[in-house]
């Protein structure tokens, strides 16, 4: 009789711990579930660009004739500044010996013209900056932006309109033209082409990307 008792007795002791029991919550789950608050960093200061990313796209076309050659060129060093996540500042330097054409195969005979006194004359003018000066939001992330260009030594103010900034891919991103007689890039001008057909415009393409590191 007293076997049956504790038989029943621990019968029971094990139906009631199996009633109570209860999975443990998997904790690990519901953190992996939960949505992690997204974090922007506001820039400040001046901020060095990613020269592998950063590139200068220029093109140069005939003036009476489909003609045209493209390339690109590479910065030397440069930042954006900003103040509170806005752009107050900005410094580049371009490396001209750089240069090349992306429009087919490389043209040896082309990149030696463009480094040349004809046109960029890089062995005595090596470098061409770029330097931004004041600025004008049109909203959130477009500026116009007042600059001065220095190519072969010669400085001219240039007005950068339709100015991008992406800030959640960190880059900048703009188009315009340049006048090359400006700085005394004056071969086969218009006026001075010997064959019109071998006229060269004095309108040169400029398509700058900047990428922040």
């Amino acid at each position: 009789m007293k076997q049956k008792i504790i038989v029943l007795s621990l019968l029971s002791i094990v139906m009631f711990n199996c009633k109570t029991e209860t999975k443990p919550e998997n904790n690990s789950l519901l953190v992996a579930n939960e949505e992690k608050p997204v974090l922007t960093k506001t820039l400040d200061g001046k901020i060095p660009i990613d020269l592998e990313k950063s590139v200068v796209n220029w093109q140069g076309s005939m003036l009476f004739s489909f003609g045209k050659h493209y390339g690109t060129v590479n910065f030397k060093e440069g930042f954006l500044e900003f103040d509170n996540g806005k752009i107050m500042g900005g410094h580049f330097t371009v490396a001209m010996n750089t240069i090349v054409n992306t429009d087919g195969d490389y043209n040896e005979d082309l990149i030696s013209h463009l480094k040349n006194e004809d046109f960029f004359d890089v062995p005595q003018f090596p470098e061409s900056q770029l330097e931004f000066l004041t600025f004008e939001y049109v909203n959130t992330n477009r500026l116009r932006i007042d600059t001065n260009l220095t190519i072969k030594g010669i400085t001219k103010p240039i007005t950068v309109y339709n100015v991008d900034f992406f800030p959640e891919e960190s880059k900048l991103y703009t188009k315009f033209k340049i006048d090359r007689t400006d700085f005394g890039i004056s071969y086969n001008t218009k006026s001075l082409a010997k064959v019109k057909n071998y006229a060269i415009s004095d309108a040169v393409e400029l398509e700058v990307e900047l990428y922040l590191k």
